[in-house]
């Protein structure tokens, strides 16, 4: 009579799950549906590596999980512990004292386990009466976990055991079967259902199943045999936490002995235990799946750890990170900032990793992300000139600016007003004839009366100064100009490294030290002029005051002793001072290079 209702609710809260869980079949193999799986619909959706996406990474153990089928299996132990229920209240009171001792442990034991647990733990509704819970079991992997996959393209029947080697029999022979060998930082969980009868832990042990969605059969059921092994040897005494430690610590290395996860289609056998939940779809799908958890829970970890940037050094969450193709981190605020400057200023070929050893680009739909609408634009219209730029072929119209293809003659005609123009001198085309220097341009305006003789001369002038320290890229033919510093040039549009000197391209000073020099030649005629109007003078004084004779300090004017004709001390002041720029000169540094430099003569500004 009391098995009816028990019954009856596990038919409920079955049909109740198959309408609202698509994620798994009657039978309890994921469903191969893509609109109805939400394994399918996880593996659709992109994984972003560059943090911000926690919706990717919500419900990762759903698929897994296999509620109404550990349910399914569960309802005929159900019913049998109601029965045995109701038997134990019909006996006598010393079994209605043993239940409510055993009721008293069971509340400790889940109060116990939802301490140490905590999430993992899944306190579901009871049973008729009977307490029934979910353990989620994660394995630890410190280095990962290496599993070897047997894909057979037919039904062969196979033998248990490891990945053979290359030079093993079964290897050479079998052609329709290979092994996929892939690393994993994550497995799937799994998941441990009990049901408490009334009569555990004095006498009877839990009920439960073990659902393990990734592995074989066969293993599985040898969880179960293990696990009954456990109680056996710790028979009266909660047995629950010892069994979800067991199988997190010890179970992998008691299945597979080489360290190697080897999984591969079930022996057929009729032994299998009815509380093993094992995988029922084969590998070539389920592998996917596994990759798929796998890389899914390492993002969720990224988002859920603290990381330092290396820019700003600031520590935060993963979330407020961004993580590159070539894996190297940085905050969300300062990759913002990097890439609207770099997009501001026009230097494009700088949007790459900021780590100094790196030259990765940042990808297209970051970029997107970082940056506003206008600045994306803006980056999108420099991307695309600078692409333009780059092809020899193309020019632009001089009087629409639409870019043009040249043939081999440089002719080109823009599509949008027709002008057929040179694409060198951006003149009218002049086949067979060489383009007009800028001194013939100003010559055809003067003829034209646009420039007077004054105007052109002045325009003379602007166009040599301009070009005088003015060269072109090697690599996008920019015109660069030097203001200041070495031969070493960097072109601010591609940055290519070129000689300011011979305009070839470099990649560092080796060029400097065979061809050019680093630094310009710098024009002395000024200073020889300067320094022999210097000697001069000098060897006039050095008539009027010789070595030996007695000149006065500049400073204090007394009488000195002179016995150098570059530096004299003065004993009265304490100071020396140059023959040369009569300045007073402290420390042995400082007058060891003073007389007859550009200080000394007044050309430091040279």
């Amino acid at each position: 009579m009391a098995a009816d209702p028990v019954g009856a609710t596990l038919s409920r809260a079955l049909e109740l799950h198959r309408q609202s869980s698509p994620e798994s079949s009657s039978d309890g193999a994921p469903s191969s549906s893509a609109s109805s799986s939400p394994a399918a619909e996880a593996e659709a959706r992109p994984v972003s590596c560059d943090g911000g996406a926690e919706e990717d990474v919500l419900d990762l153990d759903i698929p897994w999980v296999a509620t109404a089928e550990a349910e399914s299996r569960l309802e005929e132990a159900a019913m049998a512990a109601a029965a045995a229920a109701l038997h134990l209240r019909a006996g006598n009171e010393a079994d209605a004292d043993e239940i409510r001792e055993n009721q008293q442990r069971q509340d400790d034991e889940l109060m116990a386990l939802e301490a140490i647990y905590g999430d993992d733990l899944d306190v579901l509704e009871n049973k008729g009466g009977l307490r029934y819970f979910q353990i989620y079991i994660r394995y630890e992997l410190n280095d990962g976990a290496e599993v070897c996959a047997k894909i057979s393209s037919g039904n062969v029947n196979q033998k248990d055991g490891g990945c053979p080697n290359d030079d093993t029999e079964e290897h050479d022979t079998r052609q329709d079967e290979f092994f996929y060998n892939c690393n994993f930082d994550y497995l799937p969980p799994l998941i441990l259902t009990c049901l408490l009868p009334k009569s555990y832990p004095s006498k009877d042990p839990p009920y439960f199943t073990v659902t393990a969605k990734w592995m074989d059969g066969h293993n599985v059921s040898q969880l179960c045999t293990m696990l009954d092994t456990i109680w056996a040897e710790l028979p009266g005494q909660e047995v629950v936490y010892q069994w979800v430690e067991w199988i997190r610590n010890s179970s992998l290395s008691n299945l597979w002995f080489d360290g190697k996860i080897m999984l591969g289609e079930d022996i057929p056998t009729n032994k299998g235990d009815v509380r093993a939940i094992s995988r029922s779809i084969p590998l070539e799908s389920f592998i996917p799946s596994m990759l798929d958890y796998s890389s899914k829970k390492r993002h969720q970890a990224f988002l859920e750890e603290v990381h330092m940037c290396m820019i700003c050094l600031n520590q935060s969450k993963g979330s407020n990170f961004i993580k590159l193709p070539c894996q190297h981190l940085f905050c969300v605020k300062c990759m913002e900032t990097l890439c609207k400057m770099h997009v501001k200023e026009g230097s494009l070929f700088q949007l790459v990793c900021p780590d100094r050893k790196c030259n990765t680009s940042i990808p297209h739909n970051l970029l997107k992300r970082l940056l506003s609408i206008e600045d994306f634009e803006r980056w999108d219209r420099l991307a695309l000139e600078k692409a333009l730029n780059s092809m020899a072929d193309v020019v632009y119209c001089p009087k629409c600016e639409i870019g043009c293809l040249q043939d081999e003659d440089n002719n080109a005609q823009c599509a949008k007003c027709s002008f057929t123009f040179c694409g060198v001198c951006k003149e009218l085309w002049h086949p067979g004839k060489q383009c007009p220097t800028p001194e013939q341009k100003l010559q055809r305006q003067k003829a034209s009366g646009k420039l007077t003789e004054t105007e052109m001369a002045q325009e003379l002038l602007n166009i040599r100064e301009l070009y005088k320290d003015v060269r072109l890229c090697p690599n996008c033919r920019m015109a660069i100009n030097r203001s200041a510093g070495c031969n070493k040039m960097m072109c601010t549009s591609c940055g290519q490294l070129f000689c300011f000197r011979c305009c070839k391209a470099i990649s560092g000073y080796s060029h400097f030290s065979k061809d050019c020099g680093l630094y310009a030649a710098r024009d002395t005629t000024e200073w020889d002029t300067q320094m022999m109007k210097m000697q001069s003078g000098i060897q006039e004084r050095a008539q009027k005051q010789p070595l030996g004779g007695s000149i006065r300090c500049p400073r204090c004017r007394e009488k000195t002793f002179k016995d150098d004709d570059k530096y004299v001390f003065c004993w009265a002041c304490r100071t020396s001072y140059c023959t040369l720029c009569k300045r007073a000169v402290e420390g042995k540094i400082l007058k060891r290079g003073h007389w007859g430099s550009p200080e000394c003569v007044g050309l430091e500004n040279m």
